[in-house]
């Protein structure tokens, strides 16, 4: 390629050759493949889990599964773009990313500017269009963590470096998002935080102390919020207030066991008929268990657990590159974590946090978000080949 020719290319993009393009598509294919079964199936999930709400609410039973198809070609785009951003470059620029994720968080507080859905002021509205900043800042401040990491690698160490100055930024991170209020987005960025920590090293027992005292801040914020000390009731007796607190959780009982082991068919689910909440989003995967049964359910949560050991792998190439390593295990967790919190308020394991099912359920800013996670994820891969 003549310098003509590379000049027309940004810094932040390369355009390597098919030779270097070919092993890590080959090596890492299965990352794109469970990600496009994910997304397929979330647009034949999302059709039999609006179909009739959407019709009786629109007049047009494919309403919500055309705003998901536009959301996947938005986010395939974003994730081909993310897919040629080079890692040197993302390194150079995540010293800059916690102003630009600390700017998102405000925008939707701001009168005018935010919206409030359901009492929570997580969205800005572009006409007809929402857009929740939210979901992008959990991305950009794993790429700052990583950044922070790889610039103070030989002190991890130390309690300030290692523990005291990660904690602050994701106290402010997460303390906006308690304004929202959002508190299931702040557990999952206290796991991937944790996460991606113990990979850059730091100390163990620093670990270990920062994970007792996320769950002690976790504890006091529940206790002091009448609405989620509902949801801890709802979640240790839901059948002692079925019509009132447990409702969502009973409901969505009665949806996974209505399942058995092979459901009870695509697309004839009862509980969505207006008596399971959310049936579209948070709740999704209680229909997946009713249709497909118990077969259907456990073959989404092996495809998860696929993505994870796929993409702890591909970090795993990097154990020698703190920023590179801390990357991939950070845009791993950030999907399969929510997955499993998710999949566990589900099945009544865990207590109910508001957080959607990635990749599957319906939601154009989780789905595009988690896309170009997934096209940064592709992008370790090409680097690791192109070194």
């Amino acid at each position: 390629m003549n310098n003509t020719a590379q000049n027309i290319w940004p810094q932040a993009f390369t355009r390597p050759a098919a030779r270097e393009l070919k092993a890590p598509l080959l090596m890492d294919a299965s990352i794109l493949v469970l990600t496009i079964i994910l997304v397929s199936f979330s647009l034949v999930m999302v059709y039999s889990t609006t179909g009739v709400v959407a019709h009786e609410k629109y007049g047009d039973p494919l309403f919500f599964v055309k705003r998901q198809s536009a959301a996947v070609l938005l986010g395939f785009l974003g994730m081909y773009l993310c897919s040629r951003v080079r890692i040197g470059f993302l390194k150079k620029m995540a010293v800059y990313c916690l102003p630009l994720a600390l700017l998102l968080m405000v925008l939707p507080l701001v009168s005018g500017v935010g919206d409030s859905v359901g009492g929570a002021k997580r969205w800005i509205k572009f006409g007809s269009v929402g857009f929740q900043p939210g979901e992008f800042v959990k991305l950009i401040f794993v790429i700052f963590l990583c950044g922070y990491f790889a610039r103070h690698e030989d002190a991890l160490e130390q309690f300030t470096t290692g523990l005291l100055k990660p904690f602050l930024f994701v106290a402010l991170v997460a303390g906006l998002f308690l304004l929202q209020p959002d508190l299931g987005s702040c557990v999952i960025l206290a796991i991937v935080t944790l996460g991606m920590a113990a990979a850059a090293g730091v100390c163990l027992r620093h670990v270990i102390f920062c994970f007792a005292g996320c769950g002690l801040a976790m504890a006091l914020l529940i206790m002091v919020s009448p609405y989620r000390m509902n949801r801890i009731a709802a979640f240790l007796s839901p059948f002692s207030d079925m019509q009132g607190k447990g409702y969502q959780l009973v409901q969505s009982l009665i949806a996974v066991g209505s399942g058995k082991l092979w459901g009870v068919g695509l697309g004839s689910s009862q509980q969505k008929l207006f008596f399971l909440p959310a049936a579209h989003t948070d709740f999704i995967y209680a229909v997946i268990a009713e249709e497909l049964g118990f077969v259907g359910a456990l073959a989404v949560l092996l495809v998860f657990l696929l993505f994870l050991w796929r993409g702890l792998k591909l970090a795993g190439r990097f154990v020698n590159d703190t920023f590179s390593f801390c990357l991939g295990v950070g845009l791993t967790l950030l999907i399969a974590a929510p997955a499993l919190v998710n999949m566990g308020v589900v099945l009544g394991l865990l207590p109910t946090k508001g957080l959607v099912l990635p990749l599957l359920a319906y939601g154009g800013s989780s789905l595009v978000a988690s896309l170009m996670g997934v096209g940064l994820m592709l992008a370790l891969a090409r680097s690791f080949y192109e070194e």
